[in-house]
């Protein structure tokens, strides 16, 4: 599996990451939210079941991110963001054909592309805090 990841990565050449839509929601302020106290943070992923997306020239993902921030067991603040990335590729078909293996798919998809859009994610959801007026709470690591 390890020499058909490499392949793949070998074939594909990120071409652009998309915002194609994007909510934030403040639920509720916190009572007494102070900088001492523990926030929750959890997050999801979900793909489109018919993805890739395969065009003549590139190949599509779209993701979707979901994170809930929570403080005293009560959720305050909420993201969602769909994510599309594009990859151009001068073998399109090698890379769909590749992609068609549910598991390269499964490890491509949620270590590659997580890895890839996280500290984009990161920076947007510090923006998203500072829009709302609320004070900051960092991603963690993907380990």
């Amino acid at each position: 599996m390890q020499e058909k990841f490499q392949e793949l990565i070998k074939l594909l050449q990120l071409f652009d990451i998309r915002f194609m839509d994007s909510h934030e929601s403040v639920l509720c302020l916190p009572d007494n939210m102070t900088l001492g106290k523990e926030i929750e943070i959890e997050s999801g992923q979900a793909f489109a079941k018919e993805d890739p997306v395969v065009k003549e020239d590139s190949i599509l993902f779209r993701v979707k991110y979901v994170f809930k921030f929570s403080c005293e067991k009560k959720e305050y603040f909420r993201t969602e963001y769909v994510v599309m990335f594009s990859f151009k590729s001068a073998d399109v078909q090698k890379a769909a054909e590749l992609l068609k293996i549910e598991k390269l798919k499964k490890i491509f998809v949620e270590k590659q592309l997580s890895r890839t859009i996280w500290t984009i994610l990161r920076g947007t959801i510090m923006d998203a805090f500072n829009r709302h007026s609320l004070p900051p709470v960092q991603l963690p690591w993907i380990i």
